[in-house]
């Protein structure tokens, strides 16, 4: 992920599911519509190599000591050397900057396609919505192409999901955010979902293992979500937590792509100020990917979910200073 304009919640879609995705469409209800509305996905998120402004630094290092090799073997003349100094630097700089540049303008444009997708998928739901409450011959029709297609899906998550060791056993502290949005969880996605606190995923090649927040399953076609409460610091020790500038975070996302979980991160801030926002943010995931409405019209009346921006480690210790967590807790 990337550290600059991050924000909560954080969305993650496994590549296999993506694929599913594109090559089975979720339905439109109706074939006249115009426009034709339909499903957007979200854009993947950027990837930034910083390897690449520490070659460039690398680089005009190794520059200078050749450079000053040759002046100590051969010797030239003081303005030949620091002309050759400053062509270094200014090449390394242009270098540098081209870099920023690029970056830049793959972050806007990342940027652009976001805003873009979340307008189309506003228009999406509000179609699909709308069709389906109708309850007409095109509901009936949705519902069963709908089936069809779950069938697909869940017999490609059978194959390649990977389930956690054991379920709702966590040696780690549950803390009071997790169990007040575990209520939250239970009102909207009972009956629908197989859902639990907690659930152990061991580490392949080390004795640890990664304990899931939350697993949430949906029934229908397997699908197998992870959701994160992420706190800025410990709150005993004041030990900065979930920094976006620390990779800890990425490896653990990774973890779980890998094993063919969405994984979906809430700021703590967030789940405790606007759990109904939250859970309607999980539920539009789910519906994108499975067309599953169920849970979604429960809270199509609830605002969006506002986005938290992530934090850094020096914020994180500025707001374990301040006791920022006291101010919603």
């Amino acid at each position: 992920m990337n550290s600059i304009k991050a924000f909560y919640p954080v969305i993650l879609i496994p590549d296999s599911i993506r694929q599913f995705c594109a090559d089975n469409p979720i339905a439109v209800l109706s074939e006249n519509a115009t426009p034709k509305i339909e499903q957007p996905f979200p854009p993947r998120l950027p990837v930034f190599n910083n390897s690449r402004y520490y070659l460039v630094i690398q680089f005009w290092i190794a520059s200078v000591v050749v450079l000053m090799l040759v002046n100590w073997r051969f010797g030239i003349s003081v303005i030949a050397f620091w002309s050759s100094l400053i062509c270094a630097l200014i090449s390394a700089v242009a270098a540098f900057s081209y870099l920023r540049v690029v970056d830049f303008q793959v972050r806007d444009r990342y940027n652009q396609r976001l805003a873009e997708y979340e307008r189309q998928l506003a228009e999406y739901e509000s179609y699909q919505l709308r069709r389906l409450q109708s309850k007409g011959k095109e509901s009936e029709q949705y519902i069963s192409l709908l089936r069809k297609r779950s069938k697909l899906f869940k017999r490609l998550l059978k194959e390649i999901v990977q389930p956690p060791v054991s379920q709702g056993k966590r040696e780690v502290q549950q803390g009071v955010s997790e169990k007040q949005f575990f209520v939250y969880l239970c009102r909207y996605f009972y009956g629908f979902y197989d859902f639990c606190m907690g659930g152990e995923f061991p580490i392949p090649g080390t004795s640890f293992g990664y304990t899931a927040d939350f697993i949430l399953v949906h029934q229908a076609t397997g699908l197998a979500i992870d959701i994160e409460i992420d706190e800025p610091y410990d709150g005993k020790t004041g030990k900065p937590h979930h920094c976006v500038d620390r990779s800890k975070d990425n490896q653990r996302n990774r973890f779980f792509l890998e094993r063919n979980w969405v994984v979906i991160r809430f700021s703590e801030l967030q789940v405790v100020k606007y759990p109904d926002a939250c859970c309607k943010a999980i539920a539009r995931v789910i519906f994108q990917i499975t067309g599953d409405y169920r849970s979604l019209v429960q809270l199509q009346n609830v605002k969006n979910l506002l986005p938290h921006k992530q934090w850094k480690v020096k914020e994180a210790i500025y707001m374990a200073k301040t006791k920022f967590r006291n101010s919603y807790l």
